[in-house]
């Protein structure tokens, strides 16, 4: 049983969502507003978020963003907006998983459980613990990277990638593995997104002197301690 937010202004969309979660065995909280679901953010720390992007007061890209300043729990949009631009920057902003208005209750209910087997399987992996390499200091459960006691500013994707790789170190991970693991999504993530995401993480990093991500040409990326 998991705690489950719905940040959705729209009262009857918001209450069929919630009995269909409701009915699959979550707990269920509700805000109809980006206000009140900041709000419950920080006093019910929900295991997962369905996030509308057009509320009243802040809408879904700001919660979103003040959301992934303190939290990892798994955030999935459900919108009305369906053009590229509006997903990709949600994407950047940190969320897992995007599905557009109309939709399947069900499937968004298969979508909600996938996103939190993903999660706390990994979490379970990680074993929610400080973890160092070298002069590298990651916090999976805090979404935390340092080096040298200085923090690191890496997008939900590069923190989700460095995480994975680091987890595991000198293993070389496909790029379809990263897709799957990180991205977690049904909708099409072609190779070259990671590409890119690999490339400003690994900028990010350089500019403070760690070079352990490694491009394994043909086969795809690690960790190398």
């Amino acid at each position: 049983m998991r705690k489950i937010l719905i940040a959705e202004d729209n009262i009857e969309i918001s209450d069929m969502m919630r009995n269909y979660l409701l009915k699959a065995g979550h707990v269920v909280y509700q805000a109809f507003d980006g206000a009140q679901a900041l709000e419950m953010l920080a006093s019910l720390r929900p295991d997962l978020v369905l996030l509308d992007i057009m509320m009243p007061v802040y809408d879904g890209y700001y919660v979103c963003n003040k959301l992934r300043s303190t939290m990892s729990i798994p955030v999935i949009v459900v919108s009305a907006k369906v053009a590229e631009e509006d997903k990709e920057r949600m994407f950047d902003l940190g969320a897992d998983d995007y599905i557009t208005k109309p939709f399947s209750f069900k499937e968004m209910v298969m979508r909600v459980n996938a996103q939190l087997r993903r999660y706390y399987e990994l979490n379970k992996q990680a074993n929610l613990s400080d973890r160092q390499y070298g002069r590298l200091f990651i916090s999976s459960n805090r979404f935390e990277v340092k080096v040298d006691d200085e923090q690191v500013p890496l997008t939900a994707k590069e923190f989700k990638i460095l995480d994975y790789l680091t987890l595991n170190a000198n293993q070389i991970i496909p790029k379809q593995k990263l897709i799957d693991e990180v991205w977690g999504i049904d909708e099409y993530i072609d190779e070259n997104t990671v590409a890119v995401t690999i490339a400003r993480l690994r900028d990010k990093l350089e500019k403070v002197n760690v070079s352990n991500v490694v491009t394994v040409w043909g086969l795809g990326y690690k960790w190398q301690d």
